[in-house]
């Protein structure tokens, strides 16, 4: 297999980064966004919500057309997407205006989220796949990490725009890296058969794997979103101090994802991994709930590396379930349920903050979805 696998996979990883620095620049920025447009919690939810609801809708038909067409035209356009929605969002006047840019960053990631994992399959083989798909699962929690640390700075020393200008020349480099770099891989060709898109849609299996990837993101979207706030509030620590504890789910699950991924290949198992690390979430959430002082950090920590469980896990499903042929839509599927979850989960946390300003309620919500997850998970019929 052609060493330009791992260059496609660094501009697929980098093009995910871009989108989810963009994502998860907000949380830390939430009370003052509050101040700024004079907004409610279950408000300033949106501004999570409103980059993923475009997803809930494009998901499919993003896969369905990286499928059928590539995905050099697609990605193309939706790096330029995230770019303009950074940018509407820095210079936003109203709260409004805001969300307006929000939503454009969301109808670009909806390509970004469904198009870059079914490029993978395309240059690594099954072997490989639960290690690719390890090292590109770290996207997320490395653009979380940096985004939570460095908006906090930006919005301390500066202004809370400034995070968005960063992540608007971030989303500018990920049109030039993707253009010259990205390109359909050697695997895809290998299956002469037809795509049929119906049997992606009919597959119950493949929304299995998306329903247990909306409740973990659901959980964990809904911890980063109002960790910050809860830490800060309830925990009496300083706001800087506060978000870099919420980035740590993140930060400790970088290095264990690959490396869970790698496992995962050796013992040709998923869905024991995936039961694991839901339940341990759901375990962890509910310690940070009752903790104080140090036991805090632990908790935390340790459902980073519960959460590391599940994304490789979760990742590699798509083509070992549909082929990769279909890869596209099924990941598509996994999209839409991904989307589904961070839409209406931060919402709902903020909701629960508003009637009952309370962090017990708030972190036991967060470990129902990743309990519910794990039961999702233990009814997979795939390994």
């Amino acid at each position: 297999m052609s060493r330009y696998r791992w260059v496609v996979l660094f501009s697929s990883f980098y093009a995910f980064v871009a989108f989810a620095f963009a994502l998860q620049i907000v949380p830390p920025l939430l009370g003052t966004i509050i101040d700024e447009f004079g907004v409610s919690h279950a408000q300033a939810g949106l501004s999570i919500s409103m980059v993923v609801i475009p997803g809930i809708f494009l998901a499919i038909p993003a896969g369905i057309l990286t499928d059928r067409y590539g995905i050099k035209l697609a990605g193309s356009i939706s790096a330029a997407l995230i770019a303009l929605g950074c940018f509407i969002t820095a210079i936003a006047s109203s709260f409004n205006i805001f969300l307006l840019g929000r939503s454009v960053l969301g109808v670009g990631g909806a390509f970004i989220v469904t198009a870059m994992p079914s490029l993978i399959p395309q240059w690594f083989s099954p072997k490989e796949m639960g290690k690719a798909m390890g090292i590109y699962g770290t996207n997320m929690p490395l653009a979380s990490v940096i985004a939570f640390s460095s908006s906090s700075i930006l919005m301390l020393n500066y202004s809370w725009r400034y995070p968005f200008y960063v992540s608007t020349a971030m989303a500018i480099l990920n049109i030039v890296t993707f253009t010259l770099t990205v390109k359909e891989g050697p695997l895809k060709h290998k299956h002469e058969e037809a795509a049929d898109v119906r049997q992606a849609l009919k597959s119950i299996e493949i929304w299995k794997v998306g329903v247990v990837w909306l409740l973990f993101n659901a959980s964990a979207l809904s911890f980063t979103t109002w960790g910050p706030k809860i830490l800060a509030d309830f925990k009496n620590m300083n706001p800087l101090y506060a978000s870099f504890l919420a980035s740590l789910l993140m930060l400790a699950a970088i290095p264990f994802v690959p490396v869970f991924g790698w496992i995962s290949d050796k013992i040709g198992r998923r869905k024991p991994l995936i039961i694991l690390g839901s339940a341990l979430m759901a375990g962890a959430l509910m310690a940070i709930a009752y903790a104080s002082g140090t036991p805090v950090i632990v908790s935390i920590a340790a459902l980073g590396v519960a959460a590391a469980l599940v994304p490789p896990m979760v990742m590699a499903s798509p083509p070992e379930i549909l082929g990769p042929n279909l890869s596209g839509t099924g990941y598509g599927i996994v999209a839409i349920c991904l989307n589904i979850g961070i839409a209406l989960a931060p919402p709902f946390i903020g909701l629960l903050m508003d009637a009952t300003y309370s962090q017990i309620l708030a972190f036991s919500g967060m470990a129902l979805f990743s309990a519910i997850g794990a039961l999702v998970a233990y009814a997979l019929k795939t390994k």
